[in-house]
């Protein structure tokens, strides 16, 4: 190993240690961290050039042991037991050293070099943690490198010791021999008794600070959880528009001056048209909606990092069980807020077929980003007094759509397995600024990706279609757009959104969700300023509500569809999706329309 120019390395760990951290510090990746068990799901990997050695970083999907279980365990076992993987670092959260050491022990058995990567010293000794980690390093017999992976502390020495074991041949632990169970495996009950008798006596948490657990008290408390839970879920919502309500409104009132001063131009009318209606009534409605999509993110990354979310993983779990699921299937719907596509992918960390099946079906029943948009321009207009809370009450409208789901799902999909949920709760850690804006970015980036591709072709599409054919009104109902709204139209008549417009919305909408608002501006030729005008003559506020709880629950974009048959492998499971949600969409809505039309609502 040597003489080769590049270096691979297998970073592993349990979750929630700092791998990705890490990975971050020594690449300078900007890969999110979050704090809560199961964020990474695929293997992501960064390089760096160090002493004439190119050094690959393969950070890995949390794992408490090699015997894998769970699609994410499957992953990094896999690779780590690859003849290309030449150095596995451990990263070892020093405040749950033994329980660490213990998958240290087993990644012995693999007759690898390994270096122990020592994170959170600085907490630990806040928290009255007392180690030695010279003591601790001799009776180990592998090299250990004290570190800080949020802000790369010690990231020099690290590399150093990279370089220096990659010259070296690997030399199994005497010890390792009487830690065996067979060949391959080692004792647990051994390895634990190893742990407490050779190095309980260099670790100390008799003084550990208690914070954490009189927080828990509080936070986990059968009496407070739930009302905590939701108050945090509003202060969200509440101090995320606060914030960026007045920028949307500013960016959406200059979008208005720029289509005027568009129309002043001496161009082609078919040119003013296409940037006036196209580009500025499509585009821009989407665009004013990206400083609402970046606080929320801020908010969720806020609540992430300070090690609360995972605490309604424990919190929503007894809950789930009376539905047939395991408060695991939480961590996905978690990210489902940000998008579906990556939320079903977090399914793999869920260790049962069964339970993951079901995670995936009802996963898009949870609002995602690109939904709230829609969200914000209905509720900004019928209900602007209430806005957060109708905008919340779809979020919540989702979780027990999704629940609902899944409890008449696991009557039907047969498995006999234990739903049990084993996480670890991180302690709570102050959020960092960097870490913070990073993962806001990040979500916001490929939010406007999407706005620069995906959207951007829909809008143009749109606009081609309701200019045609030739010598029609822009936008009318001889259009071919018009036509095809017209037909569809009769399906959502009883949910009391029946202008063609919102047909011809929710048929784009499949595409993506974003489209939504950027197809409603498209169609009448206005930007986000100029739809508050123009919708409510199209729409009551009974049948506004009903159509966002339509647009909630329908068929999940394209990008989605195409996941859910990647991570399930069925084109039937994936059909039947599609169609359920669909059926499920138009009977909630019909309902809740009709409802309101008989208790006297409009």
């Amino acid at each position: 190993m040597g003489n080769k120019n590049t270096i691979t390395i297998g970073l592993i760990g349990n979750p929630n240690t700092g791998k990705t951290s890490l990975l971050n510090s020594l690449t300078g990746s900007s890969l999110h961290v979050g704090n809560w068990p199961g964020k990474t799901v695929e293997k992501k990997e960064g390089e760096i050039n160090f002493r004439d050695k190119k050094i690959k970083v393969v950070d890995l999907p949390g794992t408490y042991d090699i015997s894998p279980y769970s699609d994410e365990e499957k992953v990094s076992k896999n690779f780590i037991t690859r003849p290309n993987c030449d150095i596995i670092i451990q990263i070892v959260d020093v405040n749950a050293l033994e329980r660490n050491l213990l998958l240290t022990l087993e990644l012995l058995t693999l007759k690898k070099p390994i270096i122990l990567t020592f994170n959170f010293n600085k907490e630990a000794a806040k928290r009255g943690v007392k180690i030695n980690i010279a003591k601790i390093e001799k009776v180990l017999n592998i090299p250990i490198v004290q570190i800080e992976a949020n802000t790369g502390e010690n990231k020099e020495e690290l590399l150093e010791e990279i370089i220096r074991v990659s010259k070296s041949e690997f030399k199994e632990p005497s010890y390792i021999e009487a830690l065996l169970k067979n060949k391959e495996e080692i004792s647990h009950r051994e390895s634990i008794r190893f742990i407490k008798n050779e190095i309980g006596h260099f670790y100390s948490t008799e003084k550990q600070n208690r914070k954490t657990e009189k927080i828990d008290s509080i936070i986990l408390n059968k009496y407070t959880a739930f009302p905590i839970f939701l108050a945090v879920m509003f202060l969200m919502f509440k101090i995320s528009f606060s914030i960026s309500i007045p920028i949307v409104d500013f960016i959406g009132i200059s979008l208005g001056h720029l289509g005027e001063l568009i129309r002043d131009l001496n161009l082609p009318d078919f040119l003013i048209s296409f940037l006036t209606e196209g580009i500025v009534g499509g585009m821009g409605s989407v665009i004013a909606f990206i400083p609402l999509i970046f606080f929320l993110f801020i908010a969720i990354a806020v609540l992430e990092d300070s090690g609360y979310l995972s605490r309604t993983v424990v919190l929503i779990d007894r809950l789930f069980q009376t539905f047939g699921v395991s408060g695991r299937t939480f961590i996905p719907m978690i990210l489902g807020f940000g998008c579906n596509v990556p939320a079903i992918m977090a399914t793999r960390i869920i260790r049962y077929k069964k339970e993951r099946m079901i995670a995936i079906f009802t996963n898009s029943f949870i609002s995602c980003s690109a939904k709230l948009p829609a969200y914000v321009l209905f509720a900004t207009i019928f209900f602007p007094e209430n806005a957060v809370n109708v905008i919340m009450s779809l979020y919540l409208l989702g979780i027990i759509v999704a629940l609902a789901a899944s409890l008449i799902l696991s009557k039907l999909i047969k498995n006999n397995r234990e739903k049990a949920l084993i996480i670890e709760l991180p302690p709570y850690r102050m959020p960092t600024v960097v870490n913070v804006v990073k993962h806001a970015w990040h979500q916001t980036s490929l939010f406007i990706k999407k706005a620069g591709t995906i959207i951007f072709a829909a809008v143009v599409i749109i606009w081609v279609l309701a200019n045609l054919p030739a010598g029609t009104e822009y936008g009318s109902q001889e259009t071919i757009i018009g036509i095809v709204g017209e037909k569809l139209s009769c399906i959502f008549e009883p949910l009391g959104f029946g202008h063609w417009t919102f047909a011809v919305t929710l048929l784009f909408g499949v595409a993506a969700k974003e489209i939504i608002i950027g197809t409603l501006g498209t169609l009448h030729g206005v930007s986000g300023e100029g739809l508050l005008s123009v919708i409510p003559n199209c729409i009551t506020p009974l049948g506004a509500l009903s159509f966002l709880i339509f647009v909630l629950l329908y068929s999940p974009c394209v990008a989605t569809i195409a996941v859910i048959k990647k991570e399930t492998d069925s084109w039937k499971f994936t059909i039947a999706q599609v169609a359920a949600t669909l059926i499920i969409a138009w009977i909630v809505s019909f309902l809740f329309y009709n409802t309101g039309l008989l208790l006297g609502f409009k």
